[in-house]
């Protein structure tokens, strides 16, 4: 079977038996417990080959010697291949299991007719026990009144009579032992059952934990989504009001670059652009909220609010500009297209949480930080970061600033204070 790719989860039939993989490598087989019952029969084969050879040479003969001479090489023979094909090949346990079930049932037989007066019943009712819990409780149950019919009629072939109590006694006793070995047959299949009902919701549960570090992944840095999915509590699912730091970033003129540009050419600079900026917002701490179109969204502080949360967005937002002028020389080197960045910072509170339909879910922010960020960007200059008020306040004295005045922005009432971001370490 091929080789699956790694870092997802598997479940696969085999035979019509149940099995549970991960990757490539198989973790738990129903075959196990096939497997388990045929190499206890294997024992359980050569002890009995051990000691009935050790009887009939030095004690007394159970069968005539020259059906012991041409038993023995065929016993040995046959148990040492059933040993050998569960060796070399573990996956045809099942049908191995029917083979030996008719095999044994057969040598039983003919022992059991040639046993003539000692009639060999014991070595019959080991081989029962030993295949009963093969065929589940009902098997258990079937096979020794089937065996018991066997037995009798075995009895009747070679002309042995035992008294009525004996038959009775005996034929009780493989009864009841069949209805004790399908009882620990089914506790034991329902044992196996729970085990391995219990490692299919691990394994559910590692699934679904690899997917949510594929998703996470897309969107924060490495080491975030590993704290979060070592404390899943932090990531609010139903939505809350927090205090964040939203960074929204947009390309100057790129609608009307679309109207004339090559569109491949123009995807690929896109591409690459998008690429290096989601690294920096990661970088940064931060969470990239989504793109639209060629806008980056960003936020900062959406698992818990940390005081360095608008220290992040601005240092993230000039390590933007300072990536955007690298690739802008490259673009002029290699391509006659070139486009500009604004950015705009604001801080505030927002409600986090999933939006959107049951089909189709984002997790994301909404709210008056989340518009202010965004009109905030639309004022800038090509290639600058321009902050709010609520962002300036929680800085510090870092970096060096430009006061723009108050400014009215679409959609807003009053005007806000805004500052331009030149550098960091004033």
């Amino acid at each position: 079977m091929g080789r699956k790719p790694a870092g997802k989860v598997y479940t696969r039939v085999v035979d019509k038996h149940r099995a549970i993989a991960v990757g490539g490598e198989l973790l738990y087989d129903t075959h196990d417990r096939t497997l388990f019952i045929e190499r206890a029969g294997v024992v359980l084969r050569w002890v009995l080959i051990v000691v009935c050879s050790f009887i009939q040479l030095f004690i007394t003969p159970l069968i005539p010697m020259w059906v012991f001479l041409v038993a023995l090489p065929i016993a040995i023979v046959y148990n040492a291949a059933v040993q050998l094909i569960i060796a070399r090949r573990p996956s045809w346990a099942v049908r191995l299991s029917r083979v030996t079930a008719v095999g044994d049932i057969i040598v039983s037989l003919v022992l059991i007719y040639f046993g003539g007066e000692l009639d060999l019943y014991l070595w019959y009712f080991v081989l029962l026990v030993s295949h009963a819990a093969r065929f589940g409780f009902i098997g258990a149950v079937v096979s020794p009144a089937l065996f018991s019919v066997l037995y009798l009629l075995g009895l009747h072939v070679q002309g042995i009579e035992l008294p009525f109590p004996t038959i009775a006694l005996r034929v009780s006793f493989f009864l009841t032992t069949g209805l004790v070995s399908g009882y620990l047959a089914r506790e034991e299949k329902r044992r196996f059952l729970r085990i391995l009902n219990q490692q299919e919701e691990n394994l559910r549960a590692l699934q679904q934990r690899e997917e949510l570090r594929s998703v996470l992944s897309r969107y924060v840095s490495y080491n975030v989504v590993e704290d979060l999915l070592e404390h899943p509590d932090r990531l609010c699912i139903g939505g809350a009001r927090k205090s964040i730091t939203v960074l929204f970033s947009d390309i100057q003129g790129f609608t009307s670059l679309l109207s004339h540009a090559e569109p491949e050419e123009l995807i690929r600079l896109l591409n690459e652009y998008l690429t290096a900026m989601t690294e920096i917002v990661f970088t940064h701490n931060g969470m990239v909220d989504k793109f639209v179109g060629d806008a980056v969204i960003a936020i900062f502080g959406f698992i818990e609010c940390c005081d360095h949360d608008p220290t992040d967005a601005v240092r993230c937002a000039l390590a933007m500009q300072r990536r955007l002028a690298q690739l802008q020389q490259q673009w002029r080197e290699s391509s006659p297209y070139v486009f500009n960045a604004r950015i705009g910072i604001n801080s505030g509170d927002a409600i986090l949480g999933n939006i959107g339909s049951p089909k189709r879910m984002d997790y994301t922010a909404i709210g008056d930080t989340v518009n202010i960020a965004s009109r905030l960007q639309s004022i800038a200059e090509i290639n600058t970061v321009v902050i709010s008020r609520s962002t300036r306040d929680l800085l510090g004295n870092g970096f060096k600033l430009t006061d723009l005045g108050r400014i009215q922005l679409k959609g807003r009432s009053e005007p806000i204070e805004v500052f331009q971001v030149l550098e960091e370490g004033a």
